[in-house]
């Protein structure tokens, strides 16, 4: 392979802005469109594109003047709708736009005459809709809905050359805020449309799906049929699409090993930056004999290019960078010191011997250091914070003998505090951010996340949401003055950060506020849910269903029917009100001890069964799942009922589960009354549905859905979601509890062969086929499983 890499290749026309095309964070500000709108206009050199950029910054008249009479249009024509495009977001423009009475959303066609109510309404200006979605979106909601609305009511009557760029800019919005939903419809319509300049249009559209924040394995399929489908036009991969695409964020390892192989497939040498790309992947994984072919790869093409003058920083060196990547690729601390130890040869330029066996590739060109920086240090507590064979203690020694040589930056302490954590040593991970505190360095997202754990997993939630409350931040923090008692550097959070609070938050067992952070999140911080974040919530379901069953709980829930209690105001709260909302569980400067889990006036069950729910159902596009009918049928409500219709003799009949949908299943237009998905950030995924079913099988509050066991197999065939062994042997076993009667009962129905279980049992092997069905092997381990959940609650 890489003899390949090593070799000369022909590379395409570079597009050289739009390089960096991935955002840094989440903003509300269109930079990486305006970015896009660039590209298209140097690359096109279409004077459209002109007219976008001028109108961007219409206040310089000459410009705009000009590019208006390139494109054909006069000033007058720009008058007639600057009121629209002066507008602050695409909401309030769209709202405009339809009152003069322009195709906005698709109206409801009379069957009988398909042309009826199209005729009336006149198209908006292509220039217009492309600069509304170019610079007008600014949140979430903008982007999963007028935005939508308005590139499909235009799509279709948009000429060729406006419909590519069209569907790269709505990506970009849709990735950077992780909406996955509305992002499979792009991608299929961007495979369908006739594109102009398909090369350039597939390597933009490539770079827009690399806004998205953090890595996916939908948003890694979407690249991968992207890319297969430039491999059917013979389109190749641009360098800086490459660039874009390897971004640690970005990467999954079904995707590196595709770009990998797409890279020698075409004869592309890869720059050093890209291997140092592959390399961060592999070593963060943990894949040390992968990481080395890139480690060797790095330091044999650096030193090829021969001799450079010495950087300023060892961070400019790439060897350096890739030798401190590459110590944290090893698992054990004694292997990373040892390699550490190697690179601090003082005045050496060669390679030590190996102590590696002879079959594994030894680079000669190895450089190695004078004295270990900081960055290596780092590097070395990482790999012994990851080994549990270091105890705690061993692990401060280490960080103590290393504060007396280098100072320790931000990430070094996160990494002693996440190691700390990971030994369950809760008090000394808070002393050690207090220290980190006091040394006044900038908190960064991951020390914050790390920061929020500790505090919690001490019993100190109250603290931890203060904290949240000082460091991260707001929606509106561009727009406001940030009081005296914030952090004067806001740290914006991710999902994958807030799945970590909540997780700590359902170790102590404080269900009840990991719900109020899921209805306050995104008002508090702009941070929306995700599928890890929708498992969370039903293992909370799961745990408060465990624990109210307690005295208080039942009260609670009994709370619940009384005809004259006061209901919780629905609607929009400020954000004062969702802070003192969360506060009212947690408590403020004392800690509140749960007292139940009631949720937006719901039980914990029916709360989250109605947000997996809706999330599942948002992924049905072609309205399938309602009609969709269970494979087989229960004879008893749950595990320990009596399947006796009550005097004295065994049941002989199923019980016909019928679904009721929550009636608020969908989100509604408020103008068309369309059906738009809740959460159009969350892919319903197999741990979704794995979650779910415990959830269903094992809370004593599921008694009346536990049917619903088939159904939920049903649907993610419907939806095509490949189900994992673990979650069709857990449904198997929690389906066996409920289906299976007594051995007179089964003879007397046909023998257990005719029965319940295994109608379903052949309805899997049907699906998934003969070798995926669980054997009697893991469905006993399962078995096991679940009885200790019921018993112990562990499991969760």
């Amino acid at each position: 392979m890489w003899a390949v890499f090593r070799s000369p290749a022909t590379r395409t026309a570079a597009l050289r802005v739009f390089s960096t095309f991935h955002p840094v964070k989440v903003a509300s500000r269109p930079i990486q469109a305006k970015k896009c709108i660039e590209a298209l206009q140097k690359s096109t050199h279409d004077k459209l594109w002109t007219l976008i950029m001028a109108l961007w910054s219409a206040n310089k008249t000459p410009e705009l003047s000009r590019a208006l009479r390139d494109n054909g249009l006069s000033m007058n024509n720009f008058n007639e709708w600057r009121d629209i495009l002066a507008e602050n977001d695409i909401t309030k423009a769209v709202s405009v736009i339809e009152q003069r009475g322009y195709k906005v959303r698709l109206p409801d066609v009379n069957p009988e005459d398909p042309n009826e109510n199209m005729a009336r309404l006149p198209d908006l200006p292509s220039w217009v809709v492309l600069y509304l979605v170019g610079y007008k979106v600014r949140t979430p909601a903008h982007a999963s809905g007028p935005l939508m609305d308005l590139v499909y009511s235009h799509l279709d009557g948009a000429p060729v050359q406006v419909q590519g760029p069209l569907l790269i800019l709505t990506t970009i919005h849709l990735a950077r805020f992780n909406l996955l939903l509305p992002l499979r419809r792009i991608v299929e319509s961007f495979l369908s449309i006739p594109l102009f300049q398909s090369s350039v249009e597939f390597n933009l559209f490539l770079r827009a799906m690399s806004c998205i924040p953090y890595r996916s394995v939908e948003n890694a399929n979407n690249i991968v049929s992207i890319v297969r489908a430039m491999d059917a036009r013979q389109l190749k991969l641009q360098p800086e699409t490459f660039d874009a695409l390897l971004n640690d964020r970005f990467l999954t390892l079904q995707l590196t090993k595709f770009l990998r192989e797409r890279m020698v497939r075409e004869g592309y040498t890869p720059k050093a930056a890209q291997l140092e790309a592959y390399l961060r992947f592999f070593a963060k994984d943990g894949a040390i004999h992968n990481a080395k072919d890139y480690f060797d790869a790095i330091h044999y093409r650096t030193t090829e290019q021969g001799p450079s003058p010495e950087p300023v920083h060892p961070s400019q060196n790439p060897q350096y960078r890739a030798n401190t990547l590459f110590l944290g690729a090893h698992d054990d601390r004694a292997s990373a010191f040892k390699f550490l130890h190697d690179l601090r040869v003082e005045g050496s330029s060669e390679a030590k011997p190996s102590s590696r066996p002879a079959t594994e590739r030894r680079v000669s060109h190895l450089v190695h250091k004078r004295n270990a920086d900081i960055y290596d240090f780092t590097a070395a507590l990482s790999v012994a914070a990851k080994d549990l064979t270091t105890n705690s203690k061993q692990l401060v020694k280490i960080f103590q003998r290393m504060m007396s040589s280098v100072r320790p930056t931000v990430a070094t302490y996160t990494i002693m505090i996440r190691g700390l954590l990971l030994r369950k040593d809760f008090h000394n991970a808070v002393r050690h951010w207090n220290i980190l505190l006091k040394t006044g360095l900038t908190i960064d997202k991951m020390a914050l996340t790390a920061g929020l754990q500790a505090l919690t997993r001490i019993g100190h939630p109250h603290a931890a949401f203060a904290l949240l409350e000082k460091y991260a931040k707001r929606p509106r923090d561009g727009d406001e003055l940030i009081d005296e008692f914030r952090s004067p550097h806001p740290v914006q959070l991710t999902p994958v950060s807030m799945n970590d609070f909540l997780v700590a938050l359902n170790r102590i067992a404080r269900p009840d506020v990991v719900f109020k952070m899921w209805d306050y999140m995104g008002d508090l911080y702009g941070i929306y849910p995700n599928s890890e974040t929708l498992s969370i919530v039903l293992q909370s379901a799961r745990l408060a269903c465990k624990l109210d069953d307690s005295f208080s709980g039942t009260v609670a829930e009994l709370a619940l029917h009384n005809p004259f209690r006061k209901r919780k105001p629905q609607g929009v709260l400020s954000r004062e009100d969702a802070v003192r909302s969360v506060e009212s569980v947690l408590g403020q400067k004392n800690l509140k001890k749960y007292q139940s889990s009631i949720w937006n006036d719901q039980t914990p069950f029916d709360a989250a069964r109605k947000v997996f729910l809706q999330a599942l159902f948002g992924m049905d596009t072609s309205k399938r799942l309602l009609n969709t009918q269970p494979p087989a049928n229960a004879v008893r409500d749950s595990f320990d009922a009596d399947a006796s219709p009550g005097i004295g003799f065994p049941s002989l009949r199923t019980r016909t589960y019928q679904f009721v949908p929550p009636p608020d299943l969908y989100l509604l237009s408020p103008s068309t009354q369309e059906r738009k998905p809740h959460f159009p950030q969350i892919v319903v995924t197999n741990a979704n549905c794995f979650n779910y079913i415990t959830l269903i099988g094992l809370s004593n509050a599921s008694s009346s859905h536990v049917g619903e066991i088939p159904l939920v197999l049903a649907w993610m065939r419907a939806l095509s979601i490949q189900p994992s062994s673990s979650t069709l042997a857990v449904a198997l076993m929690l389906w066996y509890e409920v289906s299976v009667q007594a051995p007179l009962v089964e003879k007397l129905s046909g023998g257990p062969e005719r029965g319940e279980y295994a109608r379903l049992v052949e309805w899997v092997r049907a699906w998934v086929g003969d070798y995926r069905v669980p054997d009697a092997q893991l469905l006993a381990k399962w078995g096991g499983i679940i009885r200790k959940m019921r018993t112990s609650g562990e499991g969760r």
